[in-house]
């Protein structure tokens, strides 16, 4: 398989809005769409008003810290991921009392809804919300970071894991649009087309800038998004459902996450410098890959919505999976540190 590094161009205004819009449509779809948890997304005004730029700016700023301190793989990614999914604490309370208008699934423990909170923010934003995202950018820019190759190449395995996806994605779609045939098809076909447009864009008119280091911002932009990250915290944690609130000591834990979350990273030491790379074009998953899973996607949500009885029972126990799952991942991560710092340690 032929590599080759590349410097992308330097990136014009105007296509960084691009590359951005994309990034944020690509996790709004991830996170949202295979959730079900935003069906018609885009016919709704808090999705234009909130929702979408929540996924946005969370996805871009991860990815900025990411690169900026040369934390970009696999490991890491998912360890960003944990701290972006932890904005379901603050903003939602989820993570604290269970999706809105209902009681967490099994109680909770230590303040903590059980299984929502190990759910979302070990398993769903980690993996759904950002890396999946990040990947599919890298798939459809045909430039990709070396650490992330392994994953991203049209082996037997990654077809697998791509299938289990679109089975997951699709099942849970459907499972929350109550099985409304029509609602899951056009949220599908909607998310999809207004991803197709901006990747169309992005190709066409700016394919030689096209690459996950095309999301870096400046000084400015990170300024920007600070201040837009810190008004939607303050603004949503004071006036969405305030009752929902953890108490005290809930809340001094859930800073506790945060800090463990960010030692790993900081004992993970930074990955070997990487640039983007373009590996044969028959050997990766790229845009041709990924329009086959959205035709899949779609088609499966339509077949789980005709097949009500089969998604009502396969759906309960996929999620009721991720409880076991989730924490699986977590140590998955600790182990990969480790072993890192070891092999580091090793080579000195």
């Amino acid at each position: 398989m032929a590599e080759q590094a590349v410097f992308p161009e330097k990136v014009s205004s105007g296509a960084k809005i691009v590359f951005i819009l994309l990034a944020g449509a690509l996790s709004m779809f991830f996170a949202e769409v295979c959730s079900g948890s935003s069906v018609l997304w885009f016919l709704t005004p808090w999705a234009w008003i909130v929702t979408f730029w929540l996924y946005l700016a969370h996805t871009v700023f991860f990815i900025n810290l990411a690169l900026y301190f040369r934390r970009t793989s696999l490991t890491a990614l998912y360890l960003w991921g944990v701290l972006f999914g932890l904005y379901e604490s603050w903003i939602t309370k989820v993570a604290w009392a269970g999706y809105a208008g209902q009681a967490p699934g099994i109680g909770t423990f230590l303040g903590f809804a059980i299984p929502e909170f190990p759910i979302i923010t070990f398993f769903w934003h980690p993996v759904f919300s950002f890396i999946l995202p990040m990947l599919a950018f890298q798939a459809l820019s045909g430039r990709v970071l070396p650490g992330h190759l392994q994953v991203l190449i049209k082996s037997r395995r990654n077809w697998i894991l791509s299938a289990l996806v679109v089975i997951l994605g699709s099942a849970i779609l459907a499972f929350n649009s109550k099985s409304n045939l029509v609602a899951t098809v056009v949220t599908a076909l909607g998310s999809f087309a207004l991803i197709g447009a901006l990747y169309l864009i992005a190709s066409k008119r700016y394919g030689k800038q096209f690459s996950i280091e095309s999301l870096r911002l400046g000084k400015a932009g990170m300024t920007l998004l600070l201040i837009y990250l810190a008004a939607l915290y303050i603004l949503t944690f004071i006036f969405i459902l305030p009752e929902r609130t953890a108490p005290p000591l809930t809340i001094l834990l859930t800073l506790g996450v945060y800090a463990a979350i960010i030692l790993l990273l900081y004992l993970k030491k930074p990955d070997a410098v990487e640039h983007s790379v373009m590996p044969d074009g028959k050997s990766i998953f790229g845009p041709g890959e990924l329009t086959i899973l959205a035709v899949t996607f779609t088609i499966m949500g339509a077949l789980f919505c005709l097949v009500p009885t089969a998604d009502h029972i396969l759906t309960p126990v996929l999620y009721f999976g991720l409880v076991l799952l989730s924490p699986a991942l977590l140590l998955w991560a600790v182990v990969n540190v480790v072993r890192f710092r070891q092999k580091t340690k090793a080579a000195v």
